[in-house]
């Protein structure tokens, strides 16, 4: 499903709205040129990564949150990248704004729903050796995804959000 496409999330919700639930939603973005910067960055660019990054993932909980059980989770792909703490070198420049954004829509869906009893999870999956990640990265995909799974799985019934790694340990805002 393309995120971006309202329609396409709308008639995902329809076919499952019919008796179905979902347990675990995990919502997830895209990245950009490494060296791209607010200075250099064209605007079409800026703008594809905030609605696929921060506005889509959000859209989609709004639209299909209502079918995630009570004691479900709602996960979002984040990155340790949208920590605004953790940011001493500068690269990724707007592929970190999109996913400070995505935080911050994250921290204000969660002051909305207060009193839900979901868990909401921003997820970073370490640095991961793909497209966005480079080949010098760390982690393969094969030892990050299982990480979060197992992650994801273990804050089951801890409502509330949380900002974490693919290990399980919190990520500073």
């Amino acid at each position: 499903m393309d995120i971006t496409n309202i329609a396409q999330i709308d008639s995902l919700h329809h076919r499952l709205a019919g008796g179905h639930s979902i347990c675990s939603l995990f919502v997830a973005g895209v990245g950009n040129a490494p060296k791209e910067t607010s200075a250099n960055v064209a605007t079409e660019e800026f703008v594809r990564l905030m609605v696929t990054n921060a506005l889509s993932p959000m859209r989609v909980i709004e639209y299909l949150g209502d079918l995630v059980d009570p004691d479900g989770t709602i996960a979002i792909m984040s990155s340790g990248q949208g920590s605004v703490a953790n940011n001493e070198n500068g690269n990724f420049e707007i592929y970190r704004a999109s996913k400070s954004a995505l935080n911050q829509l994250m921290r204000s869906y969660a002051a909305r729903h207060r009193d839900d009893s979901r868990t909401l999870l921003l997820m970073a999956p370490g640095w991961v050796k793909t497209e966005l990640g480079g080949p010098n990265a760390r982690l393969t995909i094969e030892e990050s995804i299982p990480s979060l799974v197992t992650t994801i799985e273990a804050q089951r019934g801890n409502a509330g959000l949380q900002y974490l790694d693919y290990l399980g340990r919190t990520v500073a805002w």
